[in-house]
């Protein structure tokens, strides 16, 4: 690897998947993904979504998106990643709301 390509930031980050409906026993395709361009606090990363034939980002797949949003804290990093997927919808979205909160000791 050439040097300086990989770095390290200090602080957390937190990682969010959203669904679709089913998952992970089956999925639905189809449905219109919304809010995408209101997050700006955090990355998204697709997995299970295509565009349709106007343009619209929909599902297309079990495990949808994975928005990762960071913070200098565990809680400021969770908050953030919380509060980056509650900008993003669609039918059938569902998501685990104890990520990053569940068995941590601060």
């Amino acid at each position: 690897l050439e040097p300086g390509l990989i770095s390290f930031d200090e602080g957390w980050s937190v990682c969010v998947v959203l669904a679709s409906a089913g998952y992970p026993e089956s999925s639905r395709n189809g449905d219109v993904i919304a809010g995408l361009d209101a997050v700006d606090s955090a990355r998204i990363y697709h997995a299970g979504t295509k565009r349709n034939g106007k343009g619209e980002w929909e599902t297309n797949g079990g495990r949808i998106l994975a928005l990762v949003a960071r913070g200098e804290t565990r809680a400021e990093a969770v908050t953030n990643a919380h509060a980056a997927t509650d900008l993003v919808s669609f039918n059938g979205m569902q998501r685990r709301r104890d990520i990053g909160i569940c068995n941590f000791e601060d």
